[in-house]
Order: C-alpha cells, then sequence, then structure tokens
C-alpha cells in the first residue's frame, strides 16, 4: 500500500493541470444565444468582442472595461461577449467555433484584433470598429482621437448612456491611452 501513495498523489496532482488545459470553449451560436437572452431581459445590446490570448491590445481594452470607472459603466450598458479567433497553433483549441465566420460576417476578416461588433438581441448588427465602410479598418483598442470619437459613436448607436457619460468615457479614453500614443 505505501508503494502506491506516490503514485496515488502524483495522479492527483496532475488532475488539475488537465483540467486546467482543457476548458470547454462553446460554439458562437452558443455564446451569442445567451448573451442575446440576456440582452434581450435586461433592454440592452450585446457587444461583440473578438480577441486571441496574445492580443495586447485586446487585454488593455479589457482592463479599461473591468478596472476603469468609466470602462466599468460602459460595460454595465451592454452584454459583452468574448469570441476568441485567430489564436497561434498552441491556443487553437480555445477558438469559438464559428468564431473566423462570424469576425468575417460582421466585417472584420481583414482588420485585426481587437474588433468589435455592437448587435441588437435579435443578432442585427448596429455598428462595428471598422471607421471606414469603404476598406477594412479597425479602432482596436481606441487611443488616438478619431478612434476615440469611433467607439463613442458606437456607444451613441448601441447604448442608453447619457451625453454626459459618452463624455465621461472618451475623457477617460483619452487619458488612459497617452501611454499607447503613436508620436
Amino acid at each position: 500500500m505505501k508503494k502506491l501513495l506516490p503514485l496515488f498523489a502524483l495522479m492527483l496532482m496532475a488532475i488539475p493541470v488537465f483540467a486546467q488545459d482543457h476548458k470547454q470553449v462553446h460554439p458562437v451560436d452558443h455564446v451569442l444565444a445567451a448573451a442575446n437572452k440576456q440582452a434581450k431581459a435586461e433592454g440592452k445590446n450585446v457587444m461583440v468582442m473578438f480577441h486571441a490570448s496574445w492580443c495586447t491590445w485586446c487585454h488593455r481594452m479589457d482592463d479599461w472595461l473591468t478596472k476603469n470607472e468609466q470602462g466599468k459603466m460602459v460595460a454595465k450598458s451592454v452584454v459583452i461577449v468574448h469570441i476568441t479567433v485567430l489564436e497561434d497553433e498552441k491556443h487553437k483549441a480555445d477558438e469559438n467555433p464559428g468564431g473566423a465566420e462570424l469576425l468575417e460576417k460582421l466585417g472584420g476578416a481583414k482588420t485585426g484584433i481587437p474588433f468589435f461588433a455592437i448587435l441588437t438581441p435579435e443578432g442585427k448588427m448596429l455598428a462595428n470598429s471598422n471607421p471606414n465602410e469603404d476598406k477594412p479598418g479597425n479602432i482596436g483598442f481606441p487611443v488616438e482621437k478619431d478612434e476615440i470619437a469611433h467607439f463613442i459613436k458606437m456607444l451613441k448607436i448601441g447604448t442608453k448612456l447619457s451625453g454626459d457619460q459618452l463624455e465621461a468615457a472618451s475623457k477617460s479614453l483619452w487619458d488612459n491611452g497617452a501611454q499607447f500614443r503613436r508620436g
């Protein structure tokens, strides 16, 4: 019995590692159905955020939405859904099935990430983070004046935030983005 104890202990230590590496990834249809149901019940729209584990700008946007007062206000005004796409080979299994197709459908296939779209609970797109309908583009995590203006325009279309709240979000993004601005 004493010989089996080290083997049993080793097996128990391996279980959490195995569980961490094999999280359940839901197909896009499943994720959106749950978000749409919640959005409808709360009288909100859905903000779809396309991201990947390696994407620094995606993490910066998540930090702004979860750690910044105005970002939290924005996050509460929509139902946010993260769709994992464009992962490296090591994390390919973390991608949401159907994510690449949804990214293309919403206009972000050639734009980079983070890419955002605001949808009604019925799935109609109200706005996306491509500021130019004529060619692929993306504001990503908005730090430049034109990027912030487009993000605020998206929020004006897709949320019930007041003018003062939108102005506060704009100022917060500008202040937060100073360390990342070009030139």
